[in-house]
């Protein structure tokens, strides 16, 4: 039976799963019972695709009003920063962190991509961070498609391999991957 994550919980959880696994109501259980909370929403308003808006309103709608959001920030380690030490973390997810930095070339990224990864590495933070498995699905047909596949199938396992628990969501189910996976070495 899964429980959230117990009061005082300090340390970097990471979920992945493909799209409408159920990774994002997972996350958003499991630091249920956090306070406070602030839920950093990475991904930028599509006004022109209301499809995506539907999602994003969905996504709204289930957050507690207690809780306090950032919605697609321009520089997330500063954002994290600025949180106090008792506070928890819900970072949904990294396509929209990733898509943001997509026009920085390789040195750009690299830099950012170590600085993220610093932040997460604090210990005095419950952070939870929803990522989506894009590695799973088709080889894209576009350089900046496989340059956004690279770049988040890298940050995700790097998030993995420095977290305290990990999970894996598909179709609705969750996976303990601490219960039933061990780390390639």
């Amino acid at each position: 039976m899964i429980a959230p994550i117990p009061k005082n919980y300090k340390g970097l959880i990471s979920i992945t799963g493909p799209t409408k696994s159920g990774k994002s109501q997972l996350a958003e259980f499991l630091i249920s019972e956090q306070d406070p909370v602030t839920y950093i929403a990475t991904s930028k308003p599509r006004p022109n695709d209301p499809e995506w808006q539907k999602r994003i309103d969905v996504h709204r709608k289930r957050r507690p009003d207690i809780w306090s959001t950032i919605e697609h920030p321009k520089d997330i380690c500063k954002e994290i920063e600025s949180i106090e030490g008792n506070e928890s973390i819900l970072i949904d997810s990294l396509g929209g962190l990733v898509e943001h930095h997509l026009v920085e070339d390789d040195n750009q990224w690299n830099n950012f991509q170590i600085k993220f990864l610093n932040f997460l590495s604090e210990d005095n933070l419950c952070i939870v961070v929803v990522s989506e498995e894009v590695g799973w699905g088709i080889v894209p047909a576009t350089p900046i498609g496989h340059l956004f596949r690279e770049r988040h199938s890298t940050l995700t396992s790097l998030i993995s391999r420095q977290s305290k628990k990990r999970w894996l969501a598909i179709n609705g189910t969750a996976i303990d991957l601490d219960k039933f996976g061990e780390l390639i070495q």
